[in-house]
């Protein structure tokens, strides 16, 4: 299933993803469901949760390979990226 741009799988109840998971991005979606989508690589991960805001979800938290879970805005700050500011 395609969700989005984003190179991320959606994972479902009872499903499952086949690949080595590194990043988790969960959200509520606009009609109240918790989505889940694994994402290979940190950069994946942030583009997925701008990608979940522009579609409305809310309390959007990203878990790191070793479980620790923080909120987007904490992950974005955690990659220290320079924006070339």
């Amino acid at each position: 299933m395609s969700v989005g741009s984003i190179a991320c799988a959606a994972l479902y109840a009872g499903g499952g993803f086949e690949e080595s998971v590194v990043f988790t991005v969960k959200g509520i979606d606009p009609s109240g469901r918790v989505m889940t989508f694994a994402c290979g690589t940190d950069e994946q991960a942030m583009e997925k949760t701008w990608e979940l805001v522009r579609r409305g979800f809310r309390e959007i938290v990203v878990a790191d390979p070793k479980g620790k879970e923080m909120s987007a805005a904490a992950f974005e700050r955690s990659l220290d990226i320079d924006w070339g500011e």
